[in-house]
C-alpha cells in the first residue's frame, strides 16, 4: 500500500490575538489567535468571555428517577439551575453534565449515579453538583473545537464553551484568505502521518523554487513531464540549470508532440505513450547522477506549466506610510524588511509627532484694518489656528503671542497706521497776554502772539461791552486764528486809540484716526518629527497588518501576505517514497516491460524520432 507523506511548513507563525468580528457577539466578548502558515493553511485559537466565580458551591443531592434535572440552591442568592442533556428515567453511572443558570449561562458541573434496588432496579439519583457564584467578573474560556481551521474569506466555526449551537465570526484582515489547495496532482493525496519516508514541501515563490533546486545533488537531471513546454516551464528549467548545474528534459504527450515536430529537433524533448496529460497532472523528477547518496525528488501541479502569482522580488526592503485601520490613529510610517518565503517580514513603525520649535521659526506681515483686536489666523504647520496679542491695544509696539491653549508663542511688533482728521484746543498748554495795542476797532482788531513754538495772528471777534472803568470802556471778546477757528478769549479795552487787549490763547494739538496696523510676527511653528514605536521591531501579521503600541495598521502592497493563493508546486524528497516513485518512471527504463504490452517498446521516444517515424 502507498504511504502518504508530509512536511509542515518550516515557519510556523502565531500571529496577533484579535477581536472576532461578523458574528453574534461583539468583537469585545469573543478573540482569536492565528496559528499556522501560508503554505498549509490557518487555523484559529478561539476564547469567549464569560462569567466565571471564584470557590464553587460543592454539595450533594438526592433525586427522584422522575427528577426534571433542576437545581433550587443558594450561591449568588437563591437561583434555579439545570443540567444540560439530562433526560428524566433515565438511568446513569457517573454521567456529568453542564449546570446552567436561568439565564443560560454556564455555571458548573453535577455528575449523576443511578442507585439501584436489591432487585437491580434503578431505584434513585445520587447528584454531586459544584457551581460557580457570579461575582460580577468575566474570565476568557476557549471553545472546546480548537483549535478551529480558517475557511474562506477568513470565516470559522466555534462552538462557546460549555457546548450550545456553533457561532460563526471573522478574522479581521484575512477577508481575502483562501486555504491552499493543489488538486488533482499525483502528490495531493500525501497524509502528515509519514513524514519519516518523505518531506512534502510547497513551493510558493521563486525563492522556495531555488532553495528546493539547490539542495539536489550537484549535476542532477530535471524530467518534465507535461502537457505541454510553456515559457514557464522553460524558466523553471533554466532556474535549475542556475541552481542545480544540472539539464533539463521535457516528455509531452503525443497530441502535443505533432504540434511541436517542426519547433522542436533538440535532444531534450521526449513524447510519452498517450495522447493527452491535464495540468493538474503534470510532474516532474529530479534524477541524482551515478553514485549520489540523495534518491531524487518530485514536483506536481498545474503550475509546472502555469505561471503562478509569485512575487518576482523574494527579499523586501522598502519604507512606506501605513494606513490606519480606524479612525483617531496617528499618522504612521515603517521600514519593512524580509524574505516573504520564509515569513519573517518586520516593520520598524514610526509615528508621526509634532512638536513646536524652540525658536520663533516663522515669520510673516499682517496688515490689519482697524479696528482690530489683536487676534488673528494662522498655519503654523498643522492648519489653521488661532492667536491672539497678549494686552492689546497698550501703550507698547511689541507684544506676546499667545495661541488658544494660551502658550507663549511668539513675539509682534505693532506698528499703528493714523491719519490727521483735525485739530482740537490744547487747554493745558494756554498762553495768556496783556498788552496795548494802537487801533480804533475792537471787533476785527488783529495781534500776533508766539503761541506753540509759532507765531501766529488772531482776530478778535463777537466783542460786546461789559462794564466801564473811568472813561475806559471794557469789552468781552473771543479770538480766532487766521483760518477762522476759535483760539480763546479775554478783554479789550478801549481808551481813545489806544486799545489794551488781555486774555488767553490755547495752541492747536492735532487730532488723529486709527486707520490699520502694521503687524510684524515672529512665530514658533510646528515642527514635524518621527517617533519610533516603543515595542519596534513588529512582525507584519497576514494580511499585510501590522500592530505597534496596540495601534494597527495595514502595510500598503502586502495585502496578500501570508494569504495562501493555492498557486503552488508541490513537491516532495525523501527515501524511500520519493525513490519508489523516481524510478517507476525512470526514462532508461520502460516501467510496463516485461508485460507483453505494446506501448512499452514507445516509452519515451525522442521527438524528432517519434516525428520522423510518423513522417511529420
Amino acid at each position: 500500500m502507498r504511504r502518504a507523506v508530509f512536511l509542515a511548513f518550516l515557519f510556523p507563525l502565531a500571529l496577533a490575538q484579535v477581536g472576532l468580528l461578523d458574528g453574534p457577539r461583539p468583537s469585545t466578548e469573543v478573540r482569536g489567535t492565528l496559528q499556522g502558515d501560508m503554505r498549509q493553511g490557518y487555523k484559529v485559537v478561539v476564547e469567549f468571555l464569560v462569567e466565571g466565580g471564584a470557590n464553587p458551591v460543592q454539595g450533594s443531592t438526592t433525586q427522584s428517577l422522575s427528577w426534571n434535572g433542576t437545581l433550587t440552591l443558594w450561591v449568588s442568592g437563591w437561583e434555579t439551575f439545570r443540567l444540560s442533556g439530562y433526560t428524566p428515567n433515565t438511568p446513569y453511572n457517573g454521567a456529568v453534565f453542564n449546570v446552567y443558570d436561568s439565564q443560560n449561562r454556564l455555571r458548573g458541573r453535577a455528575a449523576i449515579t443511578t442507585a439501584r434496588d436489591g432487585q437491580n432496579r434503578p431505584s434513585y439519583h445520587q447528584v454531586q453538583y459544584a457551581v460557580w457564584p457570579l461575582q460580577g467578573q468575566k474570565v476568557w474560556m476557549p471553545s472546546p473545537d480548537n483549535p478551529v481551521p480558517l475557511e474562506a474569506g477568513g470565516w470559522l466555526s466555534a462552538t462557546p464553551p460549555g457546548g450550545g449551537a456553533r457561532e460563526r465570526y471573522r478574522y479581521p484582515g484575512m477577508e481575502s484568505y483562501q486555504p491552499p489547495s493543489v488538486q488533482g496532482s499525483i502528490l495531493s493525496g500525501l497524509s502528515p502521518a509519514d513524514r519519516d519516508v518523505a518531506a512534502k514541501v510547497l513551493l510558493s515563490s521563486l525563492a522556495d523554487l531555488r532553495a528546493f533546486y539547490a539542495r539536489q545533488p550537484r549535476g542532477s537531471t530535471l524530467w518534465f513531464f507535461v502537457p505541454e513546454v510553456s515559457a514557464w516551464t522553460q524558466t523553471l528549467a533554466q532556474e535549475f540549470g542556475s541552481q542545480n548545474g544540472g539539464q533539463a528534459r521535457f516528455v509531452v504527450p503525443e497530441g502535443t508532440a505533432r504540434t511541436y515536430c517542426s519547433l522542436y529537433r533538440d535532444p531534450r524533448f521526449h513524447v510519452m505513450p498517450r495522447d493527452a496529460l491535464p495540468k493538474e497532472q503534470a510532474f516532474a523528477v529530479i534524477y541524482p547522477p551515478a553514485g549520489a547518496t540523495q534518491k531524487g525528488a518530485v514536483m506536481a501541479g498545474r503550475y509546472l506549466v502555469d505561471r503562478p502569482d509569485w512575487q518576482e522580488t523574494d527579499y523586501l526592503s522598502f519604507t512606506t506610510p501605513l494606513s490606519p485601520t480606524q479612525d483617531g490613529l496617528p499618522e504612521a510610517q515603517a521600514y519593512v524588511w524580509g524574505y516573504i518565503s520564509r515569513a519573517d517580514l518586520k516593520a520598524r513603525v514610526e509615528f508621526k509627532e509634532w512638536t513646536l520649535s524652540s525658536y520663533n521659526n516663522l515669520f510673516f506681515a499682517l496688515d490689519q484694518a482697524s479696528p482690530w483686536d489683536g487676534t488673528f489666523t494662522r498655519d503654523a504647520g498643522r492648519g489653521q489656528e488661532s492667536f491672539y496679542l497678549e494686552g492689546f491695544p497698550a501703550d507698547t509696539a511689541t507684544y506676546t503671542v499667545k495661541d488658544g491653549a494660551g502658550r507663549n508663542r511668539g513675539t509682534a511688533s505693532v506698528t499703528v497706521r493714523r491719519e490727521l482728521v483735525g485739530y482740537d484746543l490744547d487747554t493745558s498748554a494756554g498762553v495768556s497776554f496783556d498788552f496795548g495795542v494802537w487801533a480804533v476797532e475792537v471787533d476785527g482788531l488783529r495781534f500776533g502772539l508766539w503761541v506753540g513754538g509759532q507765531y501766529e495772528t488772531f482776530t478778535a471777534y463777537g466783542c460786546t461791552w461789559r462794564r466801564a472803568v473811568g472813561a475806559t470802556n471794557i469789552y468781552a471778546c473771543n479770538y480766532k486764528d487766521d483760518q477762522g477757528r476759535y483760539r480763546g478769549s479775554g478783554e479789550i479795552g478801549a481808551w481813545w486809540r489806544r486799545r489794551q487787549v488781555t486774555g488767553t490763547v490755547y495752541p492747536l494739538k492735532p487730532r488723529y484716526e486709527v486707520k490699520g496696523y502694521g503687524v510684524a510676527v515672529y512665530l514658533k511653528g510646528w515642527v514635524q518629527t518621527w517617533r519610533p514605536a516603543t515595542d519596534n521591531d513588529r512582525p507584519v501579521e497576514a494580511g499585510g497588518y501590522v500592530t505597534a503600541e496596540g495601534k494597527r495598521y495595514r502595510i500598503p502592497g502586502l495585502e496578500g501576505y501570508l494569504s495562501p493563493t493555492g498557486k503552488d508546486i508541490e513537491a516532495a524528497e525523501g527515501d524511500p517514497y520519493v525513490s519508489y516513485i523516481t524510478q517507476a518512471i525512470s526514462p532508461g527504463q520502460a516501467p510496463l516491460g516485461g508485460t507483453g504490452r505494446g506501448e512499452a517498446k514507445a516509452w519515451f521516444k525522442p521527438l524528432r524520432d517519434w516525428c520522423a517515424e510518423r513522417g511529420l
